[in-house]
Order: C-alpha cells, then structure tokens, then sequence
C-alpha cells in the first residue's frame, strides 16, 4: 500500500510540474542519442564561457538537456542499478527523454494564423501529448520500483522528484 502510495505522491507531483509552466517539453534537445544510460556522461558541454541565465536558470535547451542527462546519470549511480535492472532502468530513462523533449517535438509556436479557438485547442493538444508522455515515464518506473531493494525505493523516493521534467 506504501509502494501505491509514494508512487501516486510521485506522479502527482510530476503532474503539478508538468502544469507549472516551466515543463521541460519546450526544449528541443534531446541530448546525445536518446538511448539508455549504458556508457558514461555523453554530450559535455563544449563551451566554457558562462551564459546568460533566463528567468527559469535554464540558458538554453542543450543546457537543460544536459542537466536532465546528468541527474539521470547520477540517479543510476546513486541507486546502483543491478544488470537484471538495467532495461527496466533504460525504459524509464528513454521515457524521461522522450518526456523532455527531442529535436522536432518541441511545442510549436502559435502561428498568426490560429484564431483563439485554434490557438486553445493547439495548447489542448500538446497538453494531452505531454500527458501522454508523463504515463510513460510513471509506468516505466512503476515497473523499475518494483524490483527495487528497499534501499534503491529511498534513494528514489528522495531523488526522482528532481529528476522528472
């Protein structure tokens, strides 16, 4: 009952960040291949200049992609993801990138030829797809959590708030 319990916590707070306005499905970068977590940190950041910061401390999408690559990175580290849980870990992984957001899918920009009908129901669509996208990363890690030590379900408990857009 527990387990039912920190997993609707967790969707419901995935689902009030999602309606913040400061989802990460804006972002076009999808970061390095969009794959699994199998190798290491890929997709460094190549400039070292500071950038300017805007309002959300987001610069830009390559930097947004690059700090959900890393906290994905760290998480598996920090709960030490078996070998026997390693595909379920890349199906929630994957699920987190296609959440956030891959070149191409980004949010279109409302055109000057929606009227506000169609500017409503274009925002009603990328909602319904973001939702879409969201149950996908809550089922892949309900399948993940569920062969979890009790250890690796505290370490998640604390750290997958922060990591899911």
């Amino acid at each position: 009952m527990t387990m039912n319990r920190s997993l609707q916590r967790l969707a419901i707070a995935a689902a009030l960040v999602a309606m913040s306005g400061h989802g990460f499905a804006q972002f076009g970068g999808g970061g390095g291949g969009g794959g699994g977590m199998g190798g290491g940190r890929r997709g460094a950041r190549t400039d070292s200049a500071p950038s300017p910061r805007n309002g959300d401390g987001l610069s830009t999408p390559a930097t947004a992609a690059g700090k959900i690559r890393d906290k994905l990175y760290d998480l598996r580290l920090q709960l030490m993801v078996t070998p026997e849980q390693s595909p379920l870990w890349d199906r929630f992984s994957d699920a987190v990138w296609d959440l956030t957001g891959r070149p191409g899918m980004t949010a279109a920009a409302p055109s000057d030829d929606l009227n506000a009908v169609q500017f409503a129901q274009q925002r009603a669509t990328q909602a319904q797809d973001r939702a879409r996208r969201l149950q996908a990363v809550s089922d892949a890690l309900a399948k993940l959590y569920d062969t979890m030590t009790p250890e690796q379900r505290h370490t998640a408990d604390q750290s997958l708030p922060g990591v899911i857009p």
